[in-house]
């Protein structure tokens, strides 16, 4: 099977760490209310949206950044404190979507780092360079990869259990004319979806990410050829969209939004 997605990639919204710009990892901080409501134009677009998966990083501030951008006639679309962030049921919270742990360096800001060699290494070099008690770059680049695939892994098994042929072909048909409309760099890949049903199948499905800034780099920098980590820059509260196909191997993507 071609399988084919549109992954929506959401950055939580804007924390105090993220006002004071501070390093923000593990540290499990909750976002404000002012970046509750700086969510609310990705809720007014998600409110026709039918995502076949949800996936979000654990930690607070994702939680409560899902809450608000899922249109829910039962839920406030500003979550009070008193409801911080509720598990949704069906989304799949999964650790691996964290953001790296900066270890010692977290809470920090640069003015306070900056004349620590081994932080001035890793600015320039993340990969030689580990964080004091914190995440080799090598052990988040390995677990973002893991996601990737298990993403791979969990759609097929989706698409294998399908039972009603009709709803596969409609959610083809509707996430086909959503990315039509919306990006010009879809012209050259709608050619390769001629032929449907006649000896290729492909399947094109809408998936929503909620996650953290670094890991939305990795993700970009995984899929989307010629891309550098530092490359992508996604503000707290916004989404960068991605179309990925899977090559057999990895998947292999174009952007459709910044």
């Amino acid at each position: 099977m071609d399988m084919r997605i549109t992954l929506h990639l959401v950055r939580h919204g804007r924390t105090l760490w993220n006002e004071e710009r501070r390093y923000l990892g593990h540290e499990d901080q909750g976002i404000l209310v002012e970046g509750r409501q700086q969510l609310l134009p990705l809720r007014e677009r998600f409110c026709t949206k039918q995502f076949v998966r949800i996936y979000c990083s654990d930690l607070l501030r994702c939680r409560q950044t899902l809450n608000v951008i899922l249109p829910d006639s039962t839920k406030s679309a500003i979550p009070d404190d008193e409801d911080p962030g509720r598990f949704i049921p069906g989304v799949e919270y999964d650790p691996r979507l964290r953001e790296l742990d900066f270890g010692a360096w977290e809470g920090n800001i640069y003015e306070d780092l900056k004349s620590d060699i081994s932080y001035r290494r890793w600015i320039d070099n993340p990969a030689e360079v580990t964080p004091p008690n914190g995440e080799s770059w090598e052990a988040f680049c390995s677990r973002i990869q893991a996601f990737l695939t298990g993403l791979y892994l969990d759609l097929k098994e989706l698409l294998h259990v399908e039972e009603d042929p009709d709803t596969l072909v409609q959610a083809e048909a509707e996430a086909e004319a959503e990315a039509e409309a919306e990006a010009e760099a879809e012209a050259e890949a709608e050619a390769e979806r001629a032929g449907y049903g006649c000896g290729t199948q492909r399947a094109e499905l809408d998936v929503l990410v909620v996650t953290h800034g670094g890991v939305i780099r990795q993700i970009a920098a995984a899929t989307l050829l010629h891309t550098e980590f530092w490359e992508t820059q996604v503000s707290p509260g916004e989404e960068l969209k991605l179309q990925l196909t899977w090559d057999g191997d990895r998947w292999e993507g174009v952007r459709l939004s910044e």
